[in-house]
């Protein structure tokens, strides 16, 4: 899935009371939960040459699967929320729509969360002036329950703004992401309401309420995680490309350990009062690539120019034992690299960085460690044809 959701940067939070009179989901914040394997599913995966459908999913081997993307739309003088390719999702025209197997496989699989998720890196776009009035909030509100009702098989919402009080232009098809108001207020405002509506309408607890954020505490910190925590089930952090191929040199895209890591990020938000099994850390089956600009005995941290490729995992691995690579391993991060030394080769002096199995292993580790919410991959489309890293996953949290 290769784009440009995948510049997502931070994690911010506030260690403050709620300013909001947050009332804890059911159960104590604190309490022990069952760490998830989750992974995203992005409904453009029906164009891919492998026609990978919803129902070839591991069910058995996922705890959570969020369907990627919804996007807010205005509408009626308030706020929508729409499938961005309903043909993919919903079209009964098309024998390969998602929806539908979403329902046969959640009757075979009734555990499998299957969360709608909203917004993305594209489409962020309408989330600050939605959040700007409590009739915009509203609206979204009543549309979310409106999907929620056509569609009983889900089993709630996750809302991926990237990200509040971030101002960004878009441009390309990109909605960018305006900031019109004090989206640090609104956003907790926003999901304060919208969790009030869910157990309204659905009973207390029984639909669930995620959100996204980044891994950059600078971007966090325009954010109240300290406030909004108790409204929703999981914070999804999404610990990728906290170096990519748009950086001047090569890098770890996904850390566990460093300045700028997951752990770094967690630890943050647990400083900042939310509970460690609300927050889960991510994985990417995909990679960054440079080319370096000079042979160097270290490829990390090396001046290099970026590939636009982003190859999927299924490719990478590939690349772990093929002539003229290197396999390498930073123990200190406890990051997977790929390195080409072979002046023959056209690909001479490529680095490329992503997850390898070792250094997935190393966050199953830590997540069982610290007691943490689990994990999410983007996106089920990096994987190989049995799903070898999705299972890995699962096998190596329970």
């Amino acid at each position: 899935m290769i784009r440009n959701f995948f510049r997502r940067l931070s994690l911010a939070l506030a260690l403050s009371a709620p300013v909001l009179g947050a009332l804890p989901l059911a159960g104590s914040a604190r309490a022990a939960v069952r760490p998830q394997a989750a992974v995203y599913f992005p409904n453009w995966n029906v164009y891919s040459n492998e026609s990978q459908q919803v129902k070839n999913l591991p069910w058995s081997k996922l705890d959570c699967v969020y369907h990627a993307f919804w996007k807010i739309v205005p509408q009626n003088g308030g706020y929508a929320v729409v499938s961005t390719d309903p043909w993919a999702d919903t079209d009964k025209s098309n024998p390969l729509a998602h929806f539908p197997q979403y329902a046969q496989m959640k009757r075979q699989y009734p555990d499998v969360s299957v969360m709608l998720s909203i917004g993305g890196w594209t489409c962020s776009g309408r989330f600050s002036e939605m959040c700007l009035t409590a009739a915009g909030r509203q609206s979204f509100i009543q549309s979310c329950l409106n999907a929620l009702d056509a569609y009983p098989f889900l089993s709630g919402i996750d809302l991926d703004w990237e990200y509040p009080g971030e101002a960004r232009k878009g441009g390309g098809g990109n909605e960018g992401n305006p900031v019109v108001g004090d989206d640090k207020t609104n956003y907790t405002l926003l999901l304060k309401e919208l969790r009030a509506a869910l157990d309204g309408r659905f009973g207390k607890g029984a639909k669930q309420l995620t959100v996204c954020c980044a891994a950059s505490t600078d971007i966090l910190k325009k954010q109240d995680y300290a406030a909004l925590f108790p409204y929703v089930n999981r914070i999804n952090v999404m610990t990728y490309d906290m170096t990519a191929s748009y950086d001047s040199q090569t890098g770890h895209q996904s850390a566990l350990y460093g300045p700028v890591s997951a752990d770094t990020a967690v630890k943050y938000l647990m400083k900042q009062g939310v509970p460690a099994g609300k927050i889960c850390i991510g994985s990417p089956l995909y990679g960054h690539g440079w080319r370096v600009s000079a042979p160097a005995d270290s490829p990390v941290g090396a001046k290099a120019q970026g590939l636009s490729s982003s190859p999927l995992w299924k490719q990478l691995q590939k690349l772990e034992t093929a002539p003229g690579w290197q396999a390498g391993y930073d123990e200190g991060a406890q990051a997977a690299y790929l390195y080409n030394s072979d002046k023959a080769s056209p690909d001479y002096g490529v680095f490329y960085t992503y997850d390898s199995a070792r250094s997935l292993d190393a966050k199953l580790k830590y997540i069982r460690v610290h007691s943490l919410g689990g994990l999410i991959v983007w996106q089920s489309g990096g994987d190989d044809g049995s799903y070898s890293m999705l299972s890995r996953v699962y096998q190596g949290l329970h």
